[in-house]
């Protein structure tokens, strides 16, 4: 019997999305979660990152380890401190119940790291979050 593996990476993000979109908290602080942002997306707003995946198997079952990445981008005069809660609100959206992602059962959520840095334009203020999640087929 052939079993058919599929990557987890579009559902995830697509979970992702509606878990933040859809966060009371969050969306009072932000103008919305986007996932590719252009130069006019008004701040302070989220968007959904970079994505790796590597296996995690066992010998009945194909799954994934995927680190994913969430940025906030704040303009605001205490832009550090904005950043910094809008990284927790996305923390706390993502870890209120477990995400449901179609066609796949998420084992794990956890918290790899956070930083904020000043970006290359010296105004605006970029927090990153790095979570990781296994994910099985």
């Amino acid at each position: 019997m052939i079993i058919q593996n599929k990557l987890a990476s579009w559902n995830l993000q697509k979970a992702i999305y509606n878990r933040l979109s859809t966060d009371a908290a969050l969306n009072e602080v932000i103008k919305g979660v986007f996932d590719n942002p252009n130069k006019d997306t008004p701040f302070p707003y989220v968007s959904i990152g970079e994505d790796t995946s590597t296996p995690f198997e066992t010998k009945v079952t194909f799954g994934e380890n995927i680190t994913t990445v969430i940025h906030a981008w704040s303009r605001a005069e205490d832009g550090r401190r904005e950043a910094k809660e809008i990284l927790s609100l996305v923390m706390q959206a993502l870890t209120k119940e477990s995400l449901k992602v179609e066609g796949f059962k998420p084992l794990q959520l956890s918290f790899l790291q956070s930083q904020v840095i000043t970006d290359i334009d010296g105004i605006t203020q970029h927090g990153i979050l790095r979570i990781r999640i296994y994910i099985n087929n």
